[in-house]
């Protein structure tokens, strides 16, 4: 619903909101008036509010304006109060109307007179709007002397009065160093042909400082009378370099065109600090003569200019400079040569410039390595078509890198051509090829590549063509069969040809990989056996488990049973992530497959890490055995426990101290070594112990100083301790006396030792 209000009563609203806003001045003005730096600042704090709340509203910041001039007029105000009051009239001022009167200003015209209070009125006044605002300034400015009447010049330069030119002029001229050199920086600011005469004229001021203030002047100049200034601050040659340098910048900037030929000098000059202000004036300029520039004088210029040109003309990306840059490609000078190889690949591509690529591609490493890079990014007509045939029918040094370039631009087409180059005559281009196909294969040339490396017998072309199998079986959807082929063809080969094939398998990795390299340990012969289970025992994660398992009851060849049984133990003993069926099951085939009473002693001793009904029958079902009795009684109460689930945690200090037994050794509880720290552990039902394991990998150094252990089922009475000693570095291995049990450990550090900490990642039984 609109509301209509009619012109009187918008009227009689606005007196309302002005006498509201006059009792909120009248309100504040004492309390702004009696602030203190250290006092209470609210009164601050609400009229900071209050100003930010006005924004644009005129009838707001008027009745603001009358609230902090009313302060600023206040007899007794304190300092405070009135550089508070003058701080924030600033933006009020400057967000309303120019005032028509100095009256309108009151106080601020006085106060701009007065040495000391002249700063409270520019912070003030110096962003209001107005030539009233300006004559404040300037009469300020014929009554000053000092400090004070510089303080006044930068405030007229800061608000760029034109009027205050003539009273600038005769100050640039003081006798008051000082003065004269405010009032040409104050002339340099307001800028105007006025002020740059001004600035010319004051003799007095040193050269440079003039100069400088011209500089600064320059872009509210006409456009002949800046070229002009600039021109002759250029050519005064007593001048500083870096004031030349600006002008020359400066000058370079405005005529791009006109430019150009004194850039093309300064490039041929000596000069580093004037060149590179030329190069960068030149990656500037819009000028199309920039390129023909840079073209024509390349080959004559010092190395380094060489090579910055050659980026310009690259960030540029004109047909134009493709011959000179094609030239410099071929240079003497490694620099030269490698910066334009690299440049080729953002100008526009043709033939030749693909032919001079993939010959380069082809050299010594760096600029090879430039040369690739070109050929991945070239663009332009013919580019793509060119490598097809170099990389079908070019001489060996081309066409191997036109192979590899098929790869680097992703050119599916040219699948067909890559396997074809399986019956190349050179090794280099067979290479190449397979490289490509590692990068770009379809699953679909899955079969083709497994022949190839069947069929190769050079070490370097077998190891690549592995490689390319690999990556292309990944490439297959379906996880679960997408290396069938593989396998099919690893367990179908001759031995020497299945032995060389194996190597794929770890790289493509898992229970599938795994177990067909397990079929073929399960050969007859002995030598692709034991060379099967040699990749199994370096398989990169555990998935290699059940496979071995199996072969230590399985494998023909004895050797190699036993490699697996002993590759299977290894395997368990570093695991240390949560139990699974699978290691139970694990542990089962080997201890069937063993006879020997040492090894099936320490696979009993893994099963008390299991937790699995698996592993409690398999202990329950060794008790019998009287050599394997009494550790597998010990088993059989550390498996319960563990089925029980994770132990609780608590420590002094509590904080962190379930990181101790979460599984990860990412995370740790870590408290200082003071002597007074303990971790407390609740299994949840009472265990037998035997050895534990303070793991503080991460944290080599923060072992306990001196700890104790104790085992209770009440930790309310620990009791006396189990064990004590001093930590280790990496791990403190605790070792218990026989028959140790109870639901808790507890383990305390008993020494301080100073600016260390101890850390526990994570606790483990044995």
């Amino acid at each position: 619903m609109h509301h209509r209000f009619s012109p009187a009563l918008r009227v009689l609203t606005a007196l309302a909101f002005s006498a509201l806003c006059s009792t909120r001045a009248a309100e504040r003005a004492p309390a702004l008036a009696s602030l203190t730096y250290s006092g209470d600042q609210s009164a601050l704090e609400a009229l900071d509010r209050e100003i930010i709340a006005a924004g644009k509203d005129t009838a707001k910041l008027t009745a603001l304006r009358g609230s902090l001039l009313a302060v600023l007029r206040h007899r007794d105000a304190s300092f405070a109060g009135r550089q508070a009051a003058g701080h924030r009239l600033g933006p009020v001022l400057a967000a309303l109307p120019a005032g028509e009167r100095a009256a309108d200003y009151r106080p601020l015209p006085a106060l701009l007179e007065d040495p000391r209070d002249c700063e409270i009125a520019r912070l003030a006044l110096e962003s209001a709007p107005g030539a009233v605002v300006d004559q404040m300034f300037l009469s300020a400015l014929e009554k000053a002397s000092g400090p004070h009447r510089i303080s006044l010049i930068n405030a007229l330069g800061s608000r760029r009065a034109a009027a205050a030119v003539p009273a600038l002029a005769q100050l640039a001229k003081d006798g008051d160093s000082a003065t004269a050199l405010a009032a040409v920086g104050a002339l340099g600011t307001v800028g105007g042909t006025a002020a740059d005469a001004a600035v010319k004229s004051a003799t007095g001021v040193a050269p440079a400082v003039r100069a400088a203030a011209r500089l600064v002047a320059v872009p509210g100049l006409p456009p002949e009378a800046a070229r002009s200034a600039l021109r002759e601050i250029e050519a005064e040659s007593a001048l500083p370099a870096a004031v030349r340098l600006a002008a020359f910048r400066q000058l370079a900037d405005r005529e791009p065109a006109a430019s150009l030929t004194s850039l093309k000098e300064a490039l041929q000059g000596s000069d580093w600090p004037r060149k590179e202000v030329a190069l960068e004036a030149i990656s500037r300029s819009p000028s199309p003569d920039r390129i023909s520039l840079l073209a024509a004088g390349l080959t004559g210029w010092d190395i380094p200019t060489q090579v910055a040109a050659i980026g310009i003309l690259a960030r540029a990306s004109a047909a134009a400079a493709a011959p000179s840059v094609s030239s410099s490609a071929r240079s003497p000078h490694r620099e030269v040569r490698d910066a334009a190889l690299e440049a080729l690949g953002s100008l526009p591509g043709s033939p030749e410039i693909v032919a001079l690529l993939l010959e380069a591609a082809g050299g010594a490493e760096e600029a090879a390595k430039a040369a690739r890079r070109s050929l991945a990014r070239l663009k332009g007509p013919g580019v793509s078509e060119t490598i097809l045939a170099a990389a079908e029918n070019g001489e060996r040094v081309p066409r191997s890198s036109a192979l590899e370039a098929i790869a680097a631009r992703n050119l599916t087409e040219g699948i067909p051509l890559l396997l074809r180059a399986r019956g190349a005559g050179e090794a280099g281009i067979r290479n190449a090829a397979l490289a490509a196909l590692a990068e770009i294969g379809p699953y679909s040339a899955q079969d083709e590549v497994i022949s190839w490396a069947v069929a190769a017998t050079d070490d370097t072309e077998r190891t690549r063509a592995l490689r390319a199998v690999v990556a292309i079986t990944q490439r297959g959807k379906d996880p679960a069969t997408r290396a069938r082929p593989l396998f099919t063809a690893i367990e179908n080969a001759t031995p020497e040809t299945a032995g060389r094939l194996l190597g794929a398998l770890p790289r493509l990795g898992g229970e599938t990989s795994a177990a067909c390299a397990a079929r073929v340990a399960a050969r007859t012969d002995a030598k692709l056996a034991a060379a099967a289970v040699g990749i199994l025992a370096r398989w990169p994660d555990g998935s290699a488990l059940p496979a071995l398992a199996g072969l230590a009851g399985t494998a023909a060849d004895p050797g190699s049973r036993e490699a697996a049984s002993a590759a299977a133990v290894q395997l368990l003993e570093k695991a240390r992530d949560a139990w699974t069926p699978a290691r139970s099951e694990a542990l089962r085939q080997l201890l069937g497959a063993s006879k020997d009473a040492a090894a099936r002693k320490a696979l009993v001793a893994l099963l008390t890490r299991a937790n699995d009904e698996t592993a409690a029958g398999l202990a329950a079902s060794l008790a019998n055995e009287a050599a394997l009795a009494e550790d597998a009684r010990y088993a059989t109460g550390a498996i319960a426990a563990n089925r029980r689930g994770a132990p609780k945690a608590r420590g002094n200090p509590a904080a962190g101290a379930g990181n101790a037994v979460d599984g990860k050794t990412s995370s740790r509880w870590t408290v200082p070594t003071l002597g007074e720290e303990w971790l407390e552990l609740d299994y949840h039902v009472s265990r037998p112990f035997r050895r534990i394991t303070l793991d503080q990998t991460p944290r080599a150094s923060d072992y306990p100083e001196r700890y104790s252990v104790h085992l209770t089922d009440d930790p309310a009475r620990p009791g006396p301790a189990v064990a004590q000693g001093t930590g280790q570095r990496n791990r403190t291995v605790i070792e218990l006396p026989a028959g140790a049990a109870g639901r808790y450990l507890i383990i305390r550090n008993l020494a301080e030792r100073k600016d260390s900490s101890w850390s526990v990642c994570e606790v483990y039984l044995d």
